[in-house]
């Protein structure tokens, strides 16, 4: 194993291995491509072939010399049977600030849907408090027909959605129709603290309190806020005594396992904590793996529970998922399966069971998000490709969607009658829905869903 890998798995950062040379070949004055691009392509290589989870696969027959486009080079490395979610990006920068929580953004979480042949309509699954969607109006349930007055379409929708001012038109659904409401806002990204805690309360039934947390990326925030902020929630949870704990992961896609290991901490019986027990165990590529043990390195092998002040002491917990809930929120229900009663219910999620690390090269213009691991619990569980099932199923139909904590909610209806044994009137949705229409995932939000990492690690999942 080559020197700068002991380096940065010994000091947590990543060592570009710049080849600042390239064999002179015969060609076109068109055909020359800058030595920068080279370098960024053999950058791709080395980096894959040390840590790519199926670095076994990687295609032997490309000549990286000669690639003009290294993110389109970057794809051509990845083994497509299994691997729909590494990443890689020119802007690091963005991307590093969206990971430490603090983005530029207009602060609402999108889904999109094809409502005719070429028809789009974005409906918001929930706004980051404080964010410019919170504060020129918009909330969960609404729906985006169009920006500045045109209307989004399978060209142009996703570059509408990511502008930074505009004004957006919204609309209503009667039926299966879509049809604008009069109703239009104006937004201005900024600079936002998207804690992913976006919503909590105590739900006290006769006596019966539940506690209930909207969580919705799994980030520390700088100087570990975020997860200070946990603490501090889960602290009121325990002042008020709650005897039922659930944990909103609907539009979760993931995020960095540290989060995940201190959530899952602060949920599992104390005792948990207390003896160290094993959350999850991650593999490796048979070199990388190979390396972690002949150098003592066993702790890039698992993550286990912490001994967590904030810890609540629960027997059992509550879920709610979606396809949306991916990657580290599939990590901590797993990981909590053999300690503690946990209870599912929604959709199936994701189904994504493999994490990545974040590389960004020397200059810090690119940085790549390489499937590097796949995790299983203590039990062994793993490979869930269809994602994990409910116990008890529930569509979430966002287009009806009532605010967050309301008990009319079906799938918080669902809970309450589990939890409590009495019967709650869930509020019915329309009957077209969504049946209609049919969910779209830009490539570019794909690339991002589900994607698990870890910081504390050699820079090791949003």
């Amino acid at each position: 194993m080559k020197k700068s890998l002991l380096y940065y798995l010994l000091s947590g950062v990543l060592i570009l291995s710049l080849i600042s040379g390239c064999k002179k070949h015969e060609t076109t004055k068109e055909e020359q491509i800058p030595a920068e691009t080279i370098a960024t392509n053999k950058w791709i290589f080395e980096q894959m072939n040390l840590y790519y989870l199926w670095n076994d696969k990687i295609p032997t027959t490309i000549d990286n010399t000669k690639e003009k486009d290294p993110e389109a080079y970057f794809y051509k490395l990845i083994y497509a049977d299994l691997d729909k979610w590494s990443y890689i990006t020119s802007d690091y920068a963005s991307l590093k600030s969206e990971l430490n929580g603090d983005p530029v953004t207009m602060g609402y979480h999108p889904a999109f849907y094809l409502i005719g042949p070429n028809t789009v309509m974005i409906v918001v699954c929930y706004v980051y408090p404080g964010s410019a969607a919170d504060q020129a109006g918009l909330k969960r349930g609404d729906i985006i027909l169009s920006i500045d007055n045109t209307m989004l379409d399978t060209t142009n929708y996703y570059t509408k959605y990511t502008g930074k001012s505009y004004t957006v038109q919204l609309a209503s659904i009667t039926g299966h129709t879509v049809d604008f409401n009069g109703k239009s806002l104006s937004l201005t990204a900024k600079t936002t603290a998207t804690d992913p805690s976006i919503y909590h309360k105590v739900i006290d039934i006769d006596g019966h309190k539940i506690g209930y947390l909207v969580y919705v990326e799994f980030i520390s925030g700088s100087n570990d806020a975020y997860l200070a902020r946990l603490d501090s929630i889960f602290g009121a949870f325990k002042d008020e005594g709650i005897s039922d704990l659930v944990v909103d992961l609907r539009y979760n896609p993931g995020g960095e396992i540290d989060a995940a290991v201190h959530l899952a901490s602060i949920i599992a019986p104390a005792s948990v904590g207390a003896n160290t027990s094993t959350l999850i165990n991650l593999q490796y590529n048979n070199d990388l793996r190979q390396y972690f043990i002949q150098n003592n390195l066993q702790n890039y092998l698992y993550y286990k529970f912490e001994s967590a002040a904030a810890n609540i002491n629960m027997s059992h917990v509550y879920f709610l998922t979606t396809s949306r809930s991916a990657s580290a929120s599939e990590l901590l229900i797993i990981g909590l399966k053999p300690y503690m009663t946990v209870v599912q219910v929604g959709e199936p999620t994701y189904g994504k069971y493999c994490g990545s690390w974040v590389i960004p090269d020397d200059n810090e213009k690119w940085a790549m998000m390489p499937i590097v691991m796949k995790f299983s619990n203590a039990n062994g569980f793993t490979d869930f490709v269809n994602g994990l099932t409910p116990d008890y199923e529930i569509e979430d139909d966002v287009t009806s969607a009532v605010p967050f904590g309301d008990i009319t909610d079906p799938m918080l209806a669902k809970v309450l009658q589990v939890a409590t044994g009495k019967s709650f009137e869930a509020r019915k949705a329309p009957a077209a829905g969504l049946k209609y229409f049919r969910q779209i995932v830009p490539v570019e939000m794909r690339r991002k869903e589900g994607l698990i990492f870890g910081k504390t690690n050699p820079v090791i999942e949003k």
